[in-house]
């Protein structure tokens, strides 16, 4: 029987839970489809800096006078250390009531992203034990496209991750597909929201 290269399948006719043989020493093993997406690199990840957030106002980027929207200690959203000399995490802080629009720079999609398949977009952030507001990661692919985002889960009254799921239909991939990506916090009228980190994971797809 002869050979067919992986990249020469329909992506459609690949699932995790498929298997496959491969000969090794004459002896025959068997794998699965999600073992081998592992073996090979299996999730693929894109950091978003935290640092690189921009504040939009009137759903645009600021003037000149307002550096841009620049995050910085006097900047609504604030950012800043969690507790100065001590602790010397960074973070976004929104103030209680803040619910100021940011935005991360575009995010070019990578090559070996397999546009068959989510993205999910990952938070590590937290809030007080009053309030139990979300996020709303707002999504758009490209230019001219139509919001594809969605709320995180709510935010609890400690460090914690909350995700949101980009599906695939709306994703258009390498070379001209890019994300832009804001994000809206939830009304919090008692506790601050705090943003620690955050980044994208995505499947990568199986070599030729």
């Amino acid at each position: 029987m002869a050979d067919t290269k992986i990249s020469a399948l329909p992506a459609a006719s690949l699932s995790d839970s498929d298997e496959g043989h491969i000969n090794d020493g004459g002896t025959s093993k068997k794998y699965t489809i999600a073992e081998l997406r592992t073996a090979l690199g299996g999730v693929g990840f894109i950091p978003l800096d935290i640092t690189s957030l921009r504040e939009i106002a009137s759903n645009d980027t600021q003037n000149l006078a307002a550096h841009g929207g620049i995050l910085a200690q006097d900047s609504v959203p604030i950012l800043e250390r969690t507790s100065d000399a001590t602790d010397k995490s960074l973070r976004v802080h929104w103030i209680v009531d803040g619910v100021e629009e940011v935005q991360f720079p575009p995010v070019p999609m990578p090559p070996d992203l397999d546009e068959g398949s989510d993205l999910t977009i990952h938070l590590v952030a937290e809030s007080g034990s009053t309030n139990t507001p979300v996020i709303d990661v707002q999504v758009w692919d490209g230019v001219g496209d139509v919001e594809m985002g969605g709320n995180t889960g709510a935010l609890a009254d400690a460090i914690s991750e909350v995700t949101v799921t980009i599906a695939n239909a709306n994703v258009s991939g390498n070379p001209t597909g890019f994300l832009n990506i804001g994000l809206v916090p939830g009304g919090h009228s008692t506790d601050a929201i705090f943003l620690y980190a955050a980044w994208i994971e995505y499947t990568k797809k199986l070599p030729a």
